[in-house]
């Protein structure tokens, strides 16, 4: 398999997967009692969530700017929330490329090394799989129901996220505070790669280190802390408000949080936009834990997931444009990143 090929594979496992996602979603729907509980529902909710959905995004840009502060201060925040929401409507059309797309683009804004940012993108990553583990330990406090009757591989999959994430998070941290056993690891490597390789390599492993500076900064540790529990506080709650539109606001806080947390690992399976995978895990929650109609469960996750979907990219689009980012620079980009 040629590398120019390797991107092309992992689109088409992607829509494969965005295709079995689909029918495990829609199979057996009736579709009249679809389309009667969509045409039902009160919609000036879900226009309420989307608001909750972009304020989480400014939240998230704004905890952006103090991950990026070790690397440059003063960062203007519209560069960063347009370079954000440029990333997430990559990732509504190519799944991933968002991660690629959004340091590429405040990196052309800011004159920030792509490797840098994207470091703190993986930040970002680990601070929401913790979070999403807090999540799951929480589950039993929040649901007293059949939970591991209806998906008894959870706790199994919290165990093993929580292993991998903190192993590599412990990884990399040591190589960030310890520069010199990163550059003798990475002299070993280089040892048997052409020379134009290893150069390359080596700058782009301290770059990307350099994302993890934050670190070195506690001041700034409870300013990160507070705006993730913003953000995520953003999340429970536009969740909730959405029940309002299907009349299932009787399920309260916490039944938000238990569809929250199980949603969002079909957020992380990598599909445009968690296409599929969304509703898959979305539905199956409303119906199995909490008894709701495959119709009406399946109507709230489409219903949240389109205007999340629609809203996100039309707005990406726009700063798209607005920041003059040709799409051959973004996918050659994404491309080369992904080589």
């Amino acid at each position: 398999m040629t590398q120019r090929s390797r991107p092309y594979l992992k689109y088409t496992v992607s829509i494969l997967l965005t295709i079995f996602f689909l029918y495990l979603a829609f199979r057996g729907t009736k579709f009249e009692g679809l389309y009667a509980s969509l045409m039902g529902a009160n919609y000036w909710w879900i226009l309420a969530m989307f608001t909750c959905l972009m304020v989480s995004h400014l939240l998230r840009a704004w905890r952006w700017r103090y991950l990026l502060e070790p690397i440059k201060a003063q960062i203007r925040f519209r560069n960063l929330f347009s370079s954000l929401i440029v990333g997430y409507m990559m990732n509504n059309v190519l799944p991933r490329a968002g991660e690629i797309v959004r340091p590429y683009t405040i990196g052309k804004l800011e004159s920030i090394p792509a490797s840098a940012a994207f470091g703190t993108i993986v930040v970002e990553r680990i601070i929401d799989t913790a979070t999403f583990i807090l999540l799951i330990v929480m589950m039993p406090l929040l649901y007293d129901g059949p939970l591991r009757d209806a998906f008894p591989w959870l706790g199994r999959a919290g165990i093993l996220i929580s292993c991998i994430t903190l192993g590599f998070l412990i990884f990399v941290v040591t190589l960030m505070m310890r520069r010199d056993w990163t550059d003798v690891l990475l002299r070993i490597v280089g040892g048997v790669l052409p020379r134009k390789l290893s150069d390359r390599i080596d700058s782009m492993t301290h770059s990307f280190l350099d994302g993890f500076l934050f670190l070195k900064r506690p001041a700034n540790f409870l300013i990160i802390l507070a705006l993730s529990i913003l953000v995520w506080g953003m999340y429970i709650a536009m969740t909730y408000l959405a029940f309002f539109a299907f009349k299932l606001d009787h399920l309260g806080v916490r039944g938000a949080t238990v569809v929250l947390a199980i949603s969002s690992i079909g957020i992380a399976i990598p599909t445009p936009g968690a296409t599929g995978s969304y509703h898959v895990f979305t539905s199956q929650t409303l119906t199995r834990l909490f008894g709701v109609s495959s119709e009406v469960a399946l109507s709230y996750a489409t219903a949240t997931h389109a205007i999340g979907f629609i809203g996100v990219t039309l707005v990406g689009l726009y700063y798209f444009w607005k920041n003059h980012i040709k799409i051959s620079e973004a996918v050659g980009k994404t491309r080369a990143e992904q080589q």
